[in-house]
């Protein structure tokens, strides 16, 4: 995809975009080039020496047994943080700090310059005034780098069970065997010709060479040292790259591995556009979705395609000519300028007779700006198709019960609209499979965001029976049944609050249940020992 697109517009319309620092300028001296282009990424020098590039991917050269990005940093390390600080404690804090501070999925390179950045703070201030705002710092992060599952999905494991059919379909599968076509007969020809076919382009991708004319110098014993017989051996055992291009310039051995560290086709976005159209790429997922979320972006860009069409268009999603059309139009509105350049023409008769005429032409002089700007658009258009939750969201059905569910605050309105939906699903089909368990994922989900949120009657309560007593937890399970105030609510409050009286229910037990032991072993009576004496008589 990266093909698609004019890599010299975006290098004057997007001159920080992450792409650029994977493309030198090919001027025809490649030292030359590579070496003005490390200068003018000197942030990325290290990626740009370590990484290479496979088609439209980054690729890093990984062993197979490899640690993690963290113990590779010798600066990390809990032996050397104790050199620094002198302080088995605050090093082991440093170390946490710089865990916090890090993103999730950061490499050897980040955590060397957080750790290499505070090091020399901590020379230059005191050890508990850095290691305070590390701390701080590090709670903020955190918060915003910490994963949606983390936030508001608790894990849950069950044991799925066996579905079992019913005797309807259980008779509908015995009539589907007997009704069962036979297998058509074999076709010789044709599998003897697929054979072929496949016998001729079955070794098409050449992995490493199959004849090799240096395996008896590599190999061979002689009179090599060991050193010099396990470099020979790697040397053979590395193999060439290729793809359809021919040579990539990776080599790696058998116990090695190549893992994708930067995708270029995910880096096209809005900052890839020149700044007068970026407006146009936050309209494109309201075109995309239509009906209640973007109906109003739909209608209005429908007018402005049809200036004298229908009083009211329709709320449905655009389609792709509709995109097309719209594009241009909002394109031109926003390029309108015009410029007239005179043109020189020569005209010829034949017998070498001609004469030359000036005439003057009206053009756009961004022009070619505005090609570029189209050709992101289009690419954002169709990346908005891979995304299963907007592709569903142009389903009026699945938009409604999704719009529906994020709207709640009870969760018994969610519990409606899962039923909802199943019977949408079920009955009158208008949800797939997918739908459906996406949607039903998404009232898990709000069930989980609503299941903290308590009011503030509520809240008096809970706190009520937190600090109740025997005779005050009865009278307020009673009141839980039977109170107006109550009754009014909502399900996850409810469930709540008869958490927290069952919660105090066993904390009371357990306090009388002590109470008794100890009062037991208070008035406990004393054991006596009696000694009772056999008589045995004599014979």
């Amino acid at each position: 995809m990266a093909e698609r697109i004019n890599i010299e517009q975006l290098r004057k319309h997007a001159t920080n975009n992450a792409m650029l620092a994977f493309m030198p300028v090919n001027s025809g001296s490649p030292m030359q080039d590579w070496c003005a282009h490390l200068s003018s990424n000197p942030m990325r020098r290290r990626e740009l020496e370590e990484f290479s590039i496979l088609g439209d991917v980054v690729v890093r050269i990984a062993d197979e047994l490899e640690l993690e990005p963290l113990d590779r940093v010798r600066i990390l390390s809990l032996e050397y943080a104790m050199k620094v600080l002198s302080d088995e404690t605050d090093a082991k804090e440093f170390v946490r700090c710089v865990k916090a501070i890090a993103s999730p999925d950061a490499g050897q390179f980040e955590y060397e310059q957080i750790a290499s950045y505070y090091y020399g703070e901590i020379r230059r201030r005191a050890v508990s005034e850095v290691l305070k705002e590390m701390a701080l710092l590090g709670m903020q992060l955190e918060a915003v780098t910490a994963t949606l599952p983390d936030r508001e999905i608790s894990f849950e494991e069950s044991r799925m069970t066996e579905q079992k059919l019913c005797v309807a379909d259980q008779r509908r599968v015995q009539e589907v065997a007997k009704n069962r076509k036979p297998l058509p007969p074999k076709c010789p020809n044709f599998d003897d010709e697929m054979q072929a076919v496949l016998r001729r382009v079955g070794r098409q991708k050449v992995s490493r060479m199959i004849f090799d004319d240096f395996a008896d110098f590599y190999l061979e014993d002689g009179n090599k040292s060991i050193e010099e017989l396990d470099r020979d051996f790697t040397t053979y055992e590395q193999l060439e790259q290729f793809d359809e291009n021919g040579l990539i310039g990776i080599t790696m051995s058998s116990c090695q591995r190549s893992v994708v560290v930067f995708d270029l086709d995910c880096e096209i976005d809005a900052n890839c556009l020149p700044y007068e159209s970026r407006g146009l790429s936050a309209q494109l997922p309201k075109l995309f979705v239509g009906h209640t979320l973007g109906g109003n972006a739909v209608q209005e860009g429908r007018r402005m395609i049809n200036c004298a069409g229908w009083s009211m268009p329709s709320r449905h999603p655009f389609s792709d000519q509709e995109f097309e059309e719209w594009l241009a139009l909002s394109l031109d509105r926003i390029y309108d300028g015009k410029a007239i350049r005179s043109a020189r023409r020569i005209y010829s008769f034949g017998k070498g007779s001609s004469f030359e005429i000036l005439i003057d032409q009206e053009i756009n002089p961004d022009f070619e700006e505005m090609q570029y700007a189209a050709s992101v658009l289009r690419l954002l258009w169709q990346r908005q198709y891979s995304d299963f939750h907007l592709r569903s969201l142009r389903h009026d059905a699945y938009q409604e019960t999704y719009l529906a569910i994020r709207g709640t605050t009870d969760t018994a309105d969610v519990a409606d609209l899962k039923k909802k939906a199943y019977a949408e699903f079920k009955d009158q089909k208008r949800l797939s499979i997918k739908e459906f368990t996406a949607l039903n994922t998404v009232a898990k989900s709000q069930e989980v965001r609503l299941r903290g949120q308590l009011s503030r009657e509520a809240g008096q309560w809970l706190r009520k029976i937190e600090k109740a007593t025997h005779g005050q937890l009865r009278f307020l399970k009673f009141g839980l049944y039977n109170d107006a105030e109550a009754k009014m609510f909502k399900r996850q409050e409810k469930q709540k609050l008869w958490d927290a009286v069952r919660a105090r229910e066993a904390e009371l037990s357990e306090s009388v249940r002590a109470s008794r032991t100890i009062q037991r072993n208070l008035f406990a009576q004393p054991v006596t020992q009696r000694l009772h004496v056999h008589v045995v008589p004599s014979a």
